[in-house]
């Protein structure tokens, strides 16, 4: 499973993914900081990584979450 269907499955749990676009701001797709840092400890345990508090704050777009996943497992 690529990084954006990790995402996409963990953020199903949260929201409604349908029309998901890996341009959408996460507070748009109604995250706050709380679900924000819920998503990223699924998505660590999920993939066996691990983000700082700071590489948390920084991410504003799925996009955003995605390019850290494919970073941290290179």
């Amino acid at each position: 499973m690529d990084a954006i269907e990790t995402v996409k499955s963990i953020l199903a749990e949260k929201v409604d993914v349908s029309s998901l676009n890996e341009n959408d701001s996460l507070t748009s797709l109604g995250l706050d900081s709380l679900d924000l840092v819920e998503v990223m400890l699924s998505i660590e345990d999920r993939l066996g990584i691990e983000f700082t508090s700071e590489e948390i704050a920084s991410l504003s777009t799925l996009k955003d979450v995605v390019k850290l996943i494919e970073a941290k497992t290179k």
